[in-house]
C-alpha cells in the first residue's frame, strides 16, 4: 500500500518532467538558410584570414609592439568599437589614439595566438540575437586552434555593422 501511494504521489512530477535539456524552442538565434548561413561562415573565416595575415607580419619580441601600431591603420577597418553605452556601431578609427592602441593590442594577441598554435580547425557557427548591435546580430565562429598535443577553442565574434562584419572580440 505504501509503494502505492508513493507511486501516486511521484506520478505528477514523472508526467510533468521535461526531460533532457528542455523541450523549448531557442529564441536567441537567428533562422537562416543553409546556403545563407554558409555563405555568412565563408565571409567571417576571410575575415579571421585577413586579421592573420595582417598578425602574421609582427615580428615576436619588443619590436613587434611598434609594428603592431603601424598595422593598426590596416586592421581599424576589420574591428568592431564599443562605444560609451556598450554598443559596436562602427568600425575602430585610426586616428584616434586610444582605438589605435585597442586595435593594436588586438593585432599582438592574434600575433601570439597564430604563432602558438599553427593548426585550426572551423568548429561551430551560428548567428545569435543580440542588443549590442543597430542591426541586432552576432555571428559566432568556434574554431580549435592546436599545435601538436596542445589545443585551445577560440570563439570568434563578429557584428555586422553596415555591409561589414567586423570582429568584436576572440
Amino acid at each position: 500500500m505504501k509503494i502505492i501511494a508513493v507511486l501516486f504521489l511521484l506520478l505528477p512530477s514523472v508526467v510533468l518532467a521535461q526531460g533532457g535539456i528542455g523541450n523549448k524552442p531557442r529564441t536567441d538565434i537567428v533562422m537562416l538558410s543553409q546556403a545563407a548561413r554558409d555563405s555568412l561562415s565563408d565571409a567571417v573565416l576571410q575575415n579571421i584570414a585577413d586579421l592573420k595575415r595582417l598578425a602574421e607580419r609582427i615580428p615576436a619580441g619588443k619590436a613587434g609592439d611598434d609594428y603592431a601600431v603601424i598595422l593598426a591603420d590596416s586592421a581599424a577597418p576589420m574591428i568592431a568599437w564599443e562605444d560609451s553605452t556598450k554598443m559596436f556601431t562602427r568600425a575602430a578609427n585610426p586616428a584616434n589614439p586610444e582605438e589605435r592602441a585597442f586595435v593594436a593590442k588586438i593585432l599582438l594577441k592574434l600575433s601570439a595566438l597564430f604563432r602558438d598554435y599553427s593548426d585550426s580547425h572551423p568548429m561551430y557557427y551560428a548567428v545569435f540575437k543580440t542588443k549590442e548591435t543597430p542591426l541586432g546580430q552576432k555571428h559566432l565562429y568556434q574554431i580549435k586552434y592546436t599545435n601538436g598535443t596542445r589545443s585551445k577553442m577560440i570563439s570568434w565574434v563578429f557584428y555586422p555593422i553596415g555591409d561589414k562584419l567586423l570582429l568584436g572580440s576572440f
